[in-house]
């Protein structure tokens, strides 16, 4: 017989584990909000605070209501205030263990809902309520995700993720469970309740991820392309008071995005030029650092006008010496957008045939030395005349000696010392790194060492996630990057120790060609730097990337990189691709459950051991319609048992068939049994035989259930 005291602990068993993985959940994300946002201390008490919290309130489940509230009240309000004390004073102590929250208000935030969360894990009073203490937890992830230390924050979350799934699954499966359970039914009814849910839930979440992915695509290439352009269309350069002026049209903006992911560059020609070889090809310069972008302060760089298609520069830029002016012809060999590479400041640059009369009044100059005309491109096969200026900018940090002058190109301001709030943690490593080092040859040597020596250069690194900083991702998680995250990490880092630096894009390297008789710039050759500023030599050159360390990607792996740049840029047709293949995946479901309800069925023919066969098959696609689908490890007489006793199917109880409906079911069978594993053939008769029972068998499931039941 059914004992009410047998089921009640299954039950609770059941209650426990929720409270329990709630509880792993709590723990986890309250660690994340402490030492995640940089103090160890509030993310260990906080963590055990949260764990603390929900045990009492399983303990005080059992309590008459209004006293469970009132104490649940008082100890969460204690438990709460306490840890809001130690915030407090850990901030305002300045001890440097919260020193992130002071730059970024989402670790503040992060802290501020901890504190509410803990409150709360004392209040959980009831098991409706646990599900819900989960949603501080998502937020806390979010807020300290892209700011906090990353190994806690990846730690916790992977704590916390598999915790919350199971505690969502129990509280789905308890307030699903038929109450008679809970109190008449045996307990073996719950244990085979649980293994169908979390199989049902477990395809529900598989579900979920895969219609994700497909989400996460486009919405990627649209959030990962446009963010920081939109972004930045509402910062200006000296601060945040561009918020408060009227609202204008918006000029083009000159940006560059870093660590835009794995990359593979061709060895399809760029550029080609005759003249001294030159390490370094000069194109654009950014002075201004968002986090994973760069871009120029010098908004409206400085139209000039080409007269008979010669541009001069020498008057805003004059060279350090005339006789070290250097002669270059360079031939685009593919469409590119017209910028003027240069190896060192350009002094004069002349544009061949009809070039000259379309750049006439279109072509901007920047104070950095940059020549760059917006909305035209270089045809392949059209070219340009240059004279530069080699000394200027050229290497330091180890590099050959230069002398770019004691005076400034332009003058120095501190838009080039600026760090954002979110590269803190990268300035502290500078200072350490630099900490024995005076001059600003030493620094920048110190700091181009430890770059080279701790971190891989790698065409294939990760992308840097969406709204992270592209300097702490390189420095503190990845640690292996290409060039333009070097040279963002060398930028940031001099920039912590009191120098001023600047982001160069362009060419580096290049490979003579002895039939054209031209060096080749390749698109592998590519290249971003660094320009710092040093008091003794002005700007000069200097690249962090490690020698030697370019590998070439494989060709699988580059066809991959490949189809992945090509979704990305069309992200509408990554939609229906992946719409396709999901529609795909469905339609071989739908195939492969026919194919094993079809399994027991031969090839089609007219005899009459292929019309009972079939006769049987539709008899199971009835019968499963109405709720009592036929079990891959259900025999045919086992079956028939299964729909003469009743059971369980799809997680509720279907009552047996009555008697005058299930005798065709038998004679079904029967007559299934004999066609498939008699040892004679089946006559013509006994196959009409199964039709007829076929249709009794429908006509008796078509009845209404209260008929049946009569």
């Amino acid at each position: 017989m059914f004992s009410p005291a047998r089921a009640r602990p299954a039950v609770e068993r059941e209650e426990a584990a929720l409270y329990l993985s709630t509880a792993a959940a709590i723990a986890a994300a309250l660690l994340c909000a402490g030492w995640g946002s940089g103090s160890a201390r509030v993310g260990v008490l906080g963590a055990g605070v949260g764990a603390l919290g929900v045990w009492t309130s399983w303990q005080l489940r059992r309590w008459e209501q209004s006293r469970r509230l009132l104490l649940g009240v008082l100890l969460g309000s204690l438990a709460g205030g306490s840890l809001h004390a130690l915030i407090t004073w850990e901030i305002t102590a300045e001890i440097g263990l919260l020193y992130q929250t002071m730059g970024y208000i989402g670790l503040a935030l992060a802290l501020r809902m901890g504190v509410l969360l803990a409150g709360f894990s004392f209040m959980l009073l009831s098991r409706d309520m646990l599900p819900f203490s989960l949603v501080p937890g998502i937020a806390i992830f979010g807020l300290v995700g892209g700011r906090g230390l990353a190994p806690v924050v990846f730690g916790s979350f992977f704590v916390f993720l598999p915790a919350a799934l199971v505690s969502i699954g129990q509280a789905m499966m308890l307030s699903g469970m038929p109450a008679q359970w809970r109190s008449q039914e045996s307990p073996g009814q719950i244990s085979r309740w649980r293994p169908r849910h979390w199989m049902m839930l477990a395809s529900m979440i598989m579900a979920i991820l895969f219609l994700g992915t497909l989400i996460y695509i486009p919405a990627l290439t649209y959030g990962t392309q446009y963010y920081w352009q939109l972004a930045m269309m509402s910062l200006a350069t000296p601060g945040f008071d561009r918020f408060a002026r009227t609202v204008r049209k918006p000029e083009p903006i000159r940006s560059y995005s870093v660590g835009r992911g794995p990359i593979a560059p061709t060895e399809r020609p760029v550029l080609s030029y005759e003249g001294e070889p030159a390490e370094l090809w000069r194109g654009e310069v950014y002075d201004i650092y968002t986090g994973n972008a760069w871009r120029s302060s010098d908004e409206r760089p400085l139209p000039l006008r080409v007269r008979e298609g010669s541009l001069s520069l020498q008057a805003a830029f004059p060279p350090t010496s005339r006789r070290q002016l250097a002669h270059y012809t360079v031939w685009a060999e593919q469409e590119i957008p017209l910028v003027v590479y240069s190896p060192g400041q350009i002094q004069k640059a002349a544009f061949g045939g009809g070039l000259g009369e379309r750049l006439r009044g279109a072509i901007l100059v920047d104070k950095f030395g940059s020549v760059v005309a917006p909305n035209i491109t270089l045809s392949a096969g059209a070219s340009y005349e240059l004279v530069a200026d080699p000394s200027a900018f050229s290497r330091g940090a180890g590099g050959r000696a230069g002398d770019s002058g004691q005076t400034p190109l332009e003058e120095l301001d501190d838009t080039y010392l600026r760090i954002p709030l979110s590269s803190r943690r990268a300035a502290d490593i500078a200072r350490r790194v630099t900490a024995n080092a005076a001059a600003p040859e030493e620094k920048l040597a110190a700091l181009v060492s430890y770059l080279q020596q701790n971190y891989a250069y790698a065409l294939a690194a990760p992308a840097v996630p969406a709204g992270e900083d592209a300097t702490e991702y390189f420095l503190f998680r990845s640690r292996r990057g290409y060039c333009d995250l070097f040279a963002t990490a060398l930028a940031v880092m001099g920039r912590a120790v009191g120098i001023p630096t600047r982001f160069v894009t362009g060419f580096a390297g290049g490979q003579y060609d002895p039939e054209s008789g031209r060096y080749i710039l390749r698109d592998s050759d590519g290249h971003a730097w660094v320009e710092a500023y040093v008091p003794s030599r002005g700007w000069v050159s200097v690249d962090p990337a490690p020698g030697g360390g370019l590998h070439p990607i494989p060709p699988f792996q580059r066809a991959l990189l490949s189809a992945r740049f090509f979704l990305q840029d069309r992200p509408v047709l990554a939609a229906v691709l992946g719409g396709v293949a999901m529609a795909v995946i469905v339609m071989a479901v739908i195939l492969l459950r026919r194919r094993g309800e079809g399994a027991l069925l031969p090839a089609y023919s007219n005899d009459p051991r292929s019309i009972a066969l079939r006769a049987y098959a539709r008899l199971i696609r009835t019968l499963g319609r109405t709720g009592r689908p036929r079990r891959v490890s259900h025999t045919p007489l086992e079956y028939l048992h299964a729909l003469q006793t009743g059971g369980l199917w799809r997680s509720r109880a279907v009552a047996p068939l009555r008697a005058e409906t299930l005798a065709p079911i038998r004679s079904l069978t029967d007559i299934f049994l004999l066609a498939r594993y008699g040892p004679r053939p089946i006559d013509a008769e006994v196959a009409e035989a199964a039709l007829q029972y076929l249709e009794e068998a429908h006509a008796g499931l078509r009845r209404p259930a209260t008929s049946r039941q009569r």
